[in-house]
This record gives structure tokens, sequence and C-alpha cells, in this order.
């Protein structure tokens, strides 16, 4: 009998715990039932949902990210509004490249095309392997581009026949004013033309002496006459070397042609100078089109040792190419030489150094983050170029940067 009790006694004890228990339970499910019915989450709730967009942004479903990141609050929304403002930068260079694509041929020229591609070069810094595989369709805009401009290329060579051989017959004519009309036309699309064995700015320059005196140039009249020969070409080779100084390539090819033989070879000289120097310049200019920004720095940088204060300013050209390959070897993750370039850019140039400043500071950042975050004196030095860059009031809003890395410049204090 005392046994029996005492099992009793352990059974109604049992009972009573259990349920203690349960009701226990129940008040704490309850209660956090209440604070979600109000509108509050718990912490791991908001990096599940963060963990999910995220997830669904590296699968390209770019709609229900967006969603997703925008429900997310707490520590994790300022970095979910960063995902959102991507989605939405990149959703919108496809877009507007698409839609210029989509015209018909017709309605299609260079310039729109090179919009396009600008546009899909954004989309790609954002996320190269999005949806609407914008690197093919970076290939077939860059394609259709280079084929409008052989095309206009084309039709400009065509032109510039045409008007060479309507000016020489012209000429031959003795009709002068239409020679000079065509010629002139024909050195205002390319100066350097061969025309009739000269120059089209030559040609247009003696047409025009033609048409207005009824003869041969003035200055070649001078220089016909017996002792004046000397002294008109060292007229035209002074004048020329002005003209040269000041920049104006066209007259100094004009006075530089007119030398007489005795001349000639500095003449000549100055002529071969602007010809590279051209050359050089259109040279630097398509490669950094294409961005072979390193080639283009070299070609802008042999302009700069013919003339350096040259038209187009090579320099600063050469200096810019340094810059905009640093920001590129930044985006394409090669951070060691993205801080070789631009602290080559900051060195020599203060035009754009802020902006420098920023990307050597993210990029020295980067490679802090992906060493483990152990070098301390990498960390200073990455922190110290931001800080400049803040300093200077350069504005991060819209650069497509880690949100690591952005959010160590927003917390700057300076």
């Amino acid at each position: 009998m005392e046994f029996e009790a005492v099992q009793n006694i352990l059974r109604g004890l049992r009972f009573r715990l259990l349920v203690r228990a349960v009701l226990t339970v129940s008040l704490i499910v309850s209660a956090n039932a209440g604070l979600i019915g109000q509108g509050g989450s718990s912490p791991s709730d908001s990096d599940g949902l963060f963990v999910h967009a995220v997830q669904e942004y590296t699968q390209n479903r770019l709609s229900s990210a967006r969603s997703e990141f925008e429900k997310i609050q707490g520590a994790r929304a300022q970095e979910a509004k960063q995902y959102v403002a991507k989605i939405d930068a990149y959703l919108e260079d496809m877009n507007i490249a698409a839609t210029i694509m989509r015209r018909s041929s017709d309605e299609l020229d260079a310039s729109s095309l090179e919009y396009a591609i600008q546009k899909y070069q954004d989309a790609l810094r954002i996320k190269p392997d999005g949806p609407g595989h914008p690197a093919q369709e970076l290939d077939k805009a860059t394609a259709l581009h280079n084929q409008l401009v052989k095309q206009g290329s084309k039709a400009a060579e065509a032109r510039e026949r045409d008007l060479c051989t309507k000016a020489v017959g012209a000429a031959q004519e003795h009709h002068y004013r239409e020679a000079e009309l065509l010629s002139c036309a024909l050195a205002n699309d390319n100066p350097a033309y061969s025309c009739g064995g000269d120059e089209a700015v030559h040609m247009c320059q003696q047409m025009r002496d033609l048409a207005r005196f009824g003869g041969p140039p003035v200055e070649n009249q001078t220089a016909t006459h017996s002792g004046a020969g000397t002294g008109a070409g060292t007229s035209a080779i002074d004048r020329g070397q002005a003209a040269y100084e000041k920049n104006d390539f066209p007259r100094a090819r004009t006075l530089f042609a007119r030398a007489p033989a005795e001349l000639k070879p500095s003449a000549d000289e100055y002529l071969d100078k602007i010809s590279r120097y051209q050359g050089f310049m259109a040279q630097a200019e398509n490669l950094s089109k294409t961005s072979a920004y390193e080639e283009a720095r070299i070609a802008f940088t042999n302009a700069a040792n013919i003339k350096p204060d040259g038209p187009g300013n090579p320099r600063a050209q050469a200096l810019l190419m340094e810059l905009e390959q640093g920001i590129d070897q930044f985006y394409s993750g090669d951070y060691v030489s993205a801080t070789r370039s631009l602290e080559g850019y900051v060195r020599e140039s203060t035009e754009r150094e802020p902006l420098a400043h920023f990307y050597l500071g993210a990029s020295k950042l980067a490679r802090f983050f992906l060493a483990g975050s152990e070098d301390a004196s990498l960390q200073q030095e990455a922190m110290h170029d931001l800080k400049m860059a803040k300093q200077a009031g350069f504005k991060a809003k819209g650069q497509d940067v880690s949100p690591r890395i952005l959010q160590a410049y927003n917390d700057l204090a300076f």
C-alpha cells in the first residue's frame, strides 16, 4: 500500500510538471505570435529573408529579389536598399539599350549605338551574368556599330573622290571659283587628302588665290622674281612655324607646303611632325573607345612627345587613360594593378583627384577584405585615401562598389 501511494504521488508530480511546461511554451508562442501580428520580426527572420533575397538575385530572379529586399528592416535594411538600387540600375540600362537595338535599320545611327554600347557596359559592371545576356547583346551592338562606321567611311571616301575629281576638272577649265568651293569643301572634310598631287588644304588656298587675283597665287608670283624667292620662302616658313605653335595645323600645312626648294627640308620636318602627331592622336582616340587604355595612353604619350601642348591636350589625355585603366582594373577584380595605375595618376594629376582617391581606397580595402582583414597597414592606407576623397567632397552615390566598402566610406568622419 505504501508503495502504491508513493507511485501515485510521483505520477501526480509528473503530470503537474508536464502541464506547467505546456503552459509555458504556449505563453511563449502566444507572445511571439502577438509580436509578429503587430508587425515585428526577429533578427533571424530578417537574416533569413536577406539570404533568400540574395539567392534570388544571384539566380537572376530580379523581380522576386527586389520585392524581398524591400521587406527587409533592421541591420540589413541599408544593404538591402543598395541591392534594390543595383537591380533598378541594371534593368534601366538593359531596357534603354534594348530599346535602341529594336529600332529599324533606317533609324539606327552610330551615335545611338554608342549609347547602347555604353548602357550594356554599365549593366555588365553591375551584374556580368545578369538576365538578358548583356555580354552577348554588347557584342551585337558593337558589331552593328562597326558595320555602320565602315559604311559611313566608304560613303565619305566616295564623297572625297567626287569632290577632288570635280575640283581638278574645274581648275583645268580655269573655273577657279568653282574649284575653290569644291577643294575647300574637301579640305574641310579631310585637310590632308591628296588631290591632284597636292593636299586638299593647300589646293583650297591656291584656288582661293587664283579666284581672287585671276592668276597664280601672289606668293608664288613673288617667288619667281629674281632675288625674291628666299625672302618669300622664309616668310612662309616663319608664318608656318607661328601657326604650328598656335596649333593651327591646317594653316601650318599650307604655309610649309609653299616653302621653296632650299627650305623644303625644314618645312618637311614640320609637316612630318604634324602628320605623326595627328596619327598618334587618332590612334589613341580609337583605342580609348575600345577600352584599350594602356595602348591609348602610349599613343597619347607619343603625341605629347612631339608637341606637349598640341591640340587635344595629349599629356592630360594620357593621364586620363591611366585613371580609366585603374577604374577598369578595379571592376575586373585586379586590385593590385588598379592600385598601381591609380597611384600613378594621383602622382601626376590633380584634375580628378577625388575620384582617383576613392577608387584607390576601394582597391586597397578590397585587398584587405580578400586577405582576411589581417593587414592593418593596408586598411589604414585605404581609409586614408577614402578620407581624402570625402574631404574633397566626392559623392559615392551611384558608384557600383561592394556594400562593405560603401558603408566604410559613408561612415567616415572628418
